[in-house]
C-alpha cells in the first residue's frame, strides 16, 4: 500500500515545478496597467462613420479577454488610442463568364495603437495591427461592404487585442 501513495507523492511533487502559471501574463510595459481606456477611434479615410464601430468591437474583445479592467478615461491607468489609416478592397475572384466583373472582395483595414500611460504621459506601447475579410459581390453591394466592415473590425480587434494583452 506504501508504493502507490509514494507514487502519487513523488508524481504529485514533480508536477509542481513545472512553470506553468495561471492567469493573465501582460507584456512587459503594460504589467502595471489594470485599468483601460478605449476612446473612439481616429478616422484617416474617407469611409465615413466607422470610428464608433471600430472602437465597440475592440472594447467587446478587451472585455471578452479580461486581461483589463475598460473605464472611462478619467478612471484609467492608460488610455488606448487607435488610429485607422488605410482602408484597401481589392478583386480576389472574377466572375467567370466576364473576367472585369467581379465576383468576390478583398478587404484589409490597418490601424495604429498607442497606450498612453495616464499618469505620465509616457507611450508604453505602440505599433500598427491589420484586420483582413472578404465579401461577395451582389445586387446591394455598399450594405455587402458595410457588413464586411464589421467583420474587419473584429479582426482588427483581436490582432490589437493580442499585441497589448499577451505581446504578440
Amino acid at each position: 500500500m506504501k508504493t502507490p501513495l509514494a507514487a502519487l507523492l513523488a508524481a504529485a511533487l514533480m508536477l509542481t515545478g513545472c512553470g506553468y502559471k495561471l492567469g493573465e501574463i501582460r507584456p512587459t510595459p503594460m504589467r502595471s496597467v489594470r485599468d483601460l481606456s478605449v476612446p473612439t477611434f481616429k478616422n484617416n479615410t474617407y469611409e465615413s462613420r466607422i470610428e464608433v464601430m471600430f472602437a465597440d468591437t475592440l472594447v467587446k474583445r478587451l472585455q471578452q479577454d479580461g486581461s483589463y479592467h475598460i473605464v472611462n478615461s478619467d478612471q484609467a491607468d492608460a488610455i488606448l488610442n487607435c488610429t485607422i489609416t488605410k482602408i484597401d478592397r481589392n478583386a480576389l475572384r472574377s466572375v467567370q463568364s466576364n473576367v472585369l466583373a467581379t465576383s468576390e472582395f478583398g478587404l484589409i483595414v490597418q490601424a495604429r495603437y498607442d497606450v498612453i500611460d495616464q499618469s505620465t504621459g509616457a507611450t508604453l506601447m505602440s505599433g500598427t495591427a491589420i484586420g483582413r475579410t472578404s465579401f461577395f459581390s451582389g445586387n446591394d453591394l455598399q450594405t455587402i461592404e458595410r457588413q464586411a466592415l464589421s467583420n474587419a473590425a473584429a479582426d482588427l480587434a483581436n490582432n490589437i487585442a493580442s499585441q497589448i494583452t499577451e505581446g504578440w
